[in-house]
């Protein structure tokens, strides 16, 4: 008995142990659902959230998507988000609760904006590290690649 008491007592130890050298979870990505509330308020816009969105097998993140309905909401959106090009995709990396904002990616919690002009969309890919931040950038590429090929 007492053996099964100090295996317990072991055990307890680990997992607090462990539990305390884990890095602190912060709620992620506070400011997605700022940012949703700000565009779905709007009435000319469409906009969605995607939970866990897939980029490849064992990566997810949060995805928030516009759909400008009219050319003057798009317009619109690009007043705001900057978006000087009318003919092809723009991306950067913007604060998390306001994408507008370009910042330089440096490996924290922050948010990819990818503009399509073509199909009056904005998708904000909410990223939290490098591993993601890579992910997304093969899940592009990869996209594009297909894109390419069924072109030809």
């Amino acid at each position: 008995m007492k053996r099964l008491l100090t295996i317990l007592l072991i055990l307890v130890f680990a997992v607090s142990a462990s539990a305390a050298s884990a890095p602190p979870q912060t709620k992620p990505h506070q400011g997605r659902q700022e940012v949703y509330n700000r565009y779905s308020a709007q009435p000319d816009l469409s906009v969605a959230k995607i939970d866990g969105f897939k980029l490849n097998d064992t990566v997810k993140v949060d995805v928030l998507i516009l759909v400008a309905d009219n050319a003057a909401a798009w317009d619109k959106l690009c007043q705001v988000f900057d978006i000087r090009s009318q003919s092809s995709v723009s991306t950067w990396t913007g604060k998390g609760d306001h994408p507008e904002t370009r910042v330089k990616w440096q490996g924290k919690p922050s948010c990819k904006v990818i503009a399509s002009p073509a199909r009056r969309t904005l998708c904000m890919y909410y990223i939290d590290n490098e591993t993601e931040y890579e992910s997304l950038m093969d899940y592009q590429m990869d996209l594009m690649s297909k894109k390419t090929v069924k072109n030809n």
